[in-house]
């Protein structure tokens, strides 16, 4: 969606966003510079620097220490990342390895099968012979799919149970008795190797396993609020070194209702013109020699299921409207870092802030300024309790959604962070940072805010 300033004006902290503005919920104008300071600084009333001349939020860096290196961050976005690049990469080789492991279980049962019907007797070996090759399926299901899935315990639960029944009709060679567990044991296996079942337990679209857990890793397994938090967001993941996208979130219970309320997206997760977008908005931040991984990530909400068919969300991914943070990968820190300060030169920063939205629904504004003008900012930049610091970043060459509608693009203004090996951006948009509030509210629950 493309605005003018002058719209913006017109409809003031009224202003909610609508389809295709990635992330602008809100904007909200602050108060004059004596009562809350002077915008786009977060200094408190009565400092009268502003920009790049004010001393910077984190010491370190005006000790001339190396710049910190967010290892919590790091550690959750390297989680996220890893685990994003195995769907784009080893995923269909681990569930041809899953099925393959099944039919050969399957085989060797309907073999064992053949032979008890042919020769009229049951054998212990022969009831060790399938519980063997129960147990070799349930081990290379594991090494292929594990740790991002647990397909082993299903595996023995669906053949356990038929292994105890032959074991006790065997010694009494009941060949009919042991004729019918072997076909029960022969259709369980065979139901855990359908194409159907692999779709929807280890579904890469939508995603909804541990990689989900880890976008939203702030939130504690044992937080009562998670079950509401994880059914109602929805991500979009693109992996687009590896030309790979989908969605991540809680699966729609098809079977219980009626189709026509479930919600229908329409187009991939994060397509191309959107990345194409979103570059644009971050401007010299891409960053790609050297790179070896670039992400998209995008927090939205979930859509409810609607009471009636006309209620049900329908329309395309970016109408979600949501929040994105852009991922790179490089080979170690100090490329990183590098890459870091290419794109800072080639822009401007204003301080550092954290992406707090705690901070901001208890009375801060995203610029870092606190309800009673002083800076939110400052308690949380250099603690290590706290949040992590973002640079806030803008620059002038982007195409923005002002564009096309007035003399200049206009600028665009971000939070950007290194942390170890990996540079983060999110919250671009052509709103200066003191100008709104509420569009991070959707990051709340992502790995970005929680570390």
């Amino acid at each position: 969606m493309q605005r003018t300033r002058r719209t913006l004006l017109g409809v003031g902290a009224a202003l909610v966003g609508t389809a295709g503005c990635l992330g602008v919920e809100g904007v909200e104008y602050p108060a004059a510079p004596e009562e809350a300071g002077s915008p786009g600084d977060g200094a408190a009333p009565g400092d009268s620097s502003s920009g790049d001349d004010a001393p910077p939020d984190d010491s370190a860096d005006a000790d001339g220490d190396p710049p910190p290196t967010n290892p919590e961050l790091a550690d959750a976005t390297r989680a996220v990342v890893d685990d994003a690049v195995w769907f784009a990469t080893e995923y269909p080789d681990a569930v041809a390895t899953y099925r393959d492991a099944i039919t050969d279980a399957v085989s060797t049962v309907r073999s064992v099968r053949a032979t008890v019907d042919e020769e009229a007797t049951i054998t212990a070996e022969q009831v060790d012979t399938v519980a063997e090759a129960a147990e070799t399926a349930a081990a290379r299901a594991a090494d292929a799919l594990e740790p991002h899935f647990s397909p082993g315990p299903r595996i023995r639960a669906q053949t356990e149970y038929h292994v105890d029944v032959l074991r006790v009709f065997a010694p009494r060679n009941d060949v009919d008795r042991a004729l019918e567990e072997l076909d029960r044991m022969r259709t369980d296996l065979a139901s855990v190797g359908t194409a159907t079942y692999v779709d929807e337990e280890f579904s890469r679209n939508p995603i909804h396993n541990r990689l989900f857990r880890r976008l939203l890793a702030p939130l504690p397994p044992d937080d009562p609020e998670r079950g509401r938090v994880t059914t109602g967001t929805l991500v979009e993941l693109a992996v687009a070194s590896r030309n790979f996208s989908t969605f991540a979130h809680r699966p729609y219970d098809r079977d219980e209702v009626d189709r026509d309320r479930i919600p229908q997206i329409y187009g991939e997760a994060f397509a191309p013109d959107r990345r194409r977008e979103l570059r644009a908005r971050l401007g010299p931040i891409p960053q790609p020699a050297d790179r070896i991984e670039e992400l998209f990530v995008a927090f939205a909400r979930r859509p409810p299921l609607g009471n009636r068919r006309r209620d049900a969300f329908e329309g395309w991914a970016r109408e979600l409207d949501g929040v994105p943070v852009h991922v790179q990968r490089y080979p170690d820190p100090e490329t990183a870092e590098a890459r870091l300060s290419t794109a800072l030169e080639a822009g401007s920063t204003e301080g550092r802030a954290p992406i707090d939205p705690e901070a901001t629904l208890a009375g801060s504004d995203f610029g870092g300024n606190a309800s009673d003008g002083g800076n939110a900012s400052d308690a949380n930049a250099d603690t290590d309790d706290g949040p992590t610091a973002w640079h806030r970043f803008y620059h002038r060459e982007a195409e923005g959604e002002r564009y096309g509608f007035d003399e200049h693009a206009g600028v665009q203004y971000g939070y950007v962070v290194r942390a170890g090996e990996f540079l983060l951006a999110a919250g671009f948009s052509g709103d200066a940072w003191e100008e709104r509030t509420g569009w991070h509210g959707r990051l709340r629950y992502g790995w970005v805010t929680g570390a």
